[in-house]
């Protein structure tokens, strides 16, 4: 019975959408997180709600250049001294990564970290990890 109810609301978070408004990312309709927008909106800090407790940063990153092919974005888990760089999010808007974060459950709506879920996402997305393996 626990099982289907904890699979249940599993699915209900990944069909929320997520906005941000006003500085405050909300996921349906529930504020979860607050936000700033800097470097011209090229860059994405987001807080526990209600503090400056910073714990993902998102840049994009257009390596100086004016073509598109070559930019990436980051994402920073902050306190875990975490980057993860991929040229497959470079279209991707705010809420895209987000949402993603949220479904590959390296962060919850508490703002928490999950450490084996951030290694296995890093090893999945990280840009770096292939650029290694080929050298």
């Amino acid at each position: 019975m626990y099982l289907i109810v904890f699979l249940l609301a599993g699915n209900a978070l990944t069909a929320q959408v997520i906005k941000l408004k006003k500085e405050i990312i909300y996921v349906g309709e529930t504020p979860t997180f607050s936000f700033i927008k800097k470097a011209m909106g090229n860059e994405l800090y987001v807080y526990k709600l209600n503090t400056k407790e910073e714990f993902v940063k998102i840049v994009v990153d257009n390596n100086n250049t004016e073509s598109k092919v070559d930019d990436s974005k980051k994402i920073i888990l902050t306190q875990q001294k975490t980057t993860i760089i991929s040229k497959n999010f470079r279209s991707r808007n705010y809420e895209f990564l987000i949402t993603l974060l949220l479904e590959e459950k390296v962060i919850d709506i508490k703002g928490d970290v999950n450490l084996e879920n951030l290694n296995r996402f890093k090893a999945k997305y990280n840009d770096n990890n292939v650029n290694q393996t080929m050298r």
